[in-house]
């Protein structure tokens, strides 16, 4: 899939819409195979503490899914070995691989990217296609980290902390703007949707980069679901 045809800021928001573990990794990988138009890929999550990873989604290929392995072996073992993004060119000639001999997409190449939470990383996803150029590499690789708040919050484990003390920093204006940010609403639709001018809806999406001290609606979406900002908050919640 072209470059331009891909929206990050809309993936990110697919990803956080469900906050249930398979939804959110079912949702990773489909957003993983629109961008680098692969074959199949798998999410495992990592037990660095019992030194073993468990599959815990895929698609398009059986990679013994609910399975656990040790933390050397496999494309994910090698990923979370090297803290980076690993390219292995062929797959099939990658001993302890988890791939039946008769997949097809044995013969292709593969990506791991690891998914890093406060410095740990959590899980792995490992993506299945013909080639992997740098910069889909690096596009994977911001996918896959924009997601590491959704798996940890969702797996249940290094979940973050309580929401902070201080009341949101957010009027309900601003809260309802947000909502539609992370449903990944132009600012035009969610003019539209709240009955506002879409130069109004950009002087509360400026409020709301401030406010996250970000500076860009992604990165917005993302901190303000990290420090429970927006949880449970829906336009009509918010407006209300």
């Amino acid at each position: 899939m072209g470059v331009h045809s891909f929206q990050l800021a809309e993936a990110v928001a697919d990803i956080y819409g469900d906050l249930r573990l398979g939804t959110v990794l079912r949702r990773l990988l489909w957003h993983t195979a629109r961008l680098t138009d692969s074959a199949a890929g798998s999410v495992s999550l990592i037990d660095a503490g019992a030194g073993r990873y468990t599959k815990a989604a895929e698609f398009g290929a059986f990679c013994r899914l609910g399975d656990s392995f040790p933390l050397d072996e496999g494309a994910t073992g090698r990923a979370f070995g090297s803290r980076r993004p690993v390219v292995i060119p062929e797959y099939g000639q990658l001993r302890s691989g988890h791939l039946v001999a008769a997949d097809r997409v044995r013969r292709g190449s593969a990506a791991a990217v690891p998914i890093w939470w406060r410095g740990e990383v959590v899980a792995v996803s490992v993506t299945f296609a013909p080639a992997f150029s740098v910069r889909a590499v690096d596009d994977l690789e911001t996918l896959t980290q924009a997601s590491a708040a959704a798996i940890v919050r969702t797996a249940g484990r290094g979940r973050p902390g309580p929401p902070p003390a201080a009341p949101v920093p957010f009027t309900a204006r601003e809260l309802g703007v947000l909502e539609l940010m992370r449903q990944g609403l132009t600012y035009r639709e969610i003019a539209s949707r709240l009955g506002l001018s879409p130069k109004t809806v950009e002087k509360h999406v400026g409020a709301v980069m401030r406010k996250t001290g970000t500076r860009n609606r992604t990165a917005a979406v993302v901190t303000a679901l990290e420090s429970g900002w927006l949880m449970g908050c829906s336009p009509h919640t918010a407006i209300g």
